[in-house]
């Protein structure tokens, strides 16, 4: 963040909040899809297959494919869905990799924005809530835009002739398990909503916000002492 700080002293950052068990959950959910994938923190599928096992490899780079790769097949994607499916794993696997470093981190908001805080100016710094995207996106777009710069009057003039079009479009939405999607020839394995999967969990759920609440309630008192009015659900357990 220093360095960062040093290149672009003027930098303008804006971090998204989104609910603690819901993050961590799509988190989860994509990280057991890539892991079936082969794929380590940081890769992406390339929708390649290794000839020689049948099965996913770890590719030897980012996007890159192997000469003796083939397009998953039919039959293999099915596989993958069911392997990446919420329901193939238990409370007990999702309640481990909440508490390993990795996930424990990104649930840490208020520790990771106080570090850029000690070398950001308040000003520089915009928390969105995630709900607001959905709720009202004009007025995310309105802050967002004037936040990195924008003159007020220009800004608003920007969004309001957005058209309903544009403001509700979902850019990079998650997909969900269709009949229609089976066999088509990409590399995207298809899965089951993630929070409807959850809510059929009500223990585990129970479990997440037990562990996350400290989380919430320390970003929450973040959020005060910056001027927010808002605040992340805390579970009231």
């Amino acid at each position: 963040i220093s360095e960062i700080h040093k290149c672009f002293p003027n930098l303008k950052i804006i971090f998204v909040a989104r609910d603690l068990v819901d993050r961590a959950w799509s988190a989860m959910i994509m990280e057991l899809r890539d892991q079936n994938l082969g794929l380590q923190a940081g890769e992406f599928a390339d929708g390649t297959f290794d000839k020689r096992s049948g099965s996913n490899t770890k590719p030897e780079s980012k996007r890159v494919k192997n000469s003796t790769s083939t397009k998953i097949s039919v039959a293999q994607r099915r596989r993958l869905e069911q392997q990446s499916s919420p329901t193939a794993q238990p409370d007990s696997y999702y309640l481990e990799r909440l508490r390993s470093e990795t996930h424990s981190s990104r649930s840490d908001y208020a520790t990771h924005l106080r570090n850029w805080y000690h070398h950001f100016p308040s000003d520089s710094i915009l928390i969105v809530d995630y709900r607001d995207i959905e709720s009202n996106p004009r007025d995310v777009l309105l802050k967002i835009v004037t936040h990195i710069g924008v003159e007020e009057t220009e800004a608003k003039t920007f969004v309001e002739n957005l058209s309903e079009e544009d403001v509700k479009q979902r850019v990079n939405a998650a997909t969900n398990t269709k009949s229609d999607n089976v066999g088509k020839n990409d590399a995207s394995i298809q899965m089951a909503p993630s929070q409807h999967s959850l809510s059929q969990r009500p223990h585990l759920r129970k479990q997440m916000e037990k562990l996350l609440r400290p989380n919430a309630v320390k970003f929450n008192s973040l959020l005060k002492e910056k001027g927010y009015s808002w605040k992340l659900n805390e579970y009231n357990i």
